[in-house]
């Protein structure tokens, strides 16, 4: 029973560590987007 208990904490570890990989590698592309449009935007104020 308890090579389970640690075979399912190795495993919770890994799935938040895939978990905290993806979120880190999403935030650069969404700091992209967000900063792409604040340039839209203020792009389009000037303009006026």
């Amino acid at each position: 029973m308890c090579r389970y208990k640690g075979q399912n904490v190795v495993e919770y570890a890994l799935v938040v560590a895939i978990v905290t990989t993806a979120a880190v590698a999403m935030s650069t592309y969404v700091y992209r987007a967000v900063q792409s449009k604040q340039k839209c935007i203020t792009a389009e104020f000037q303009r006026e």
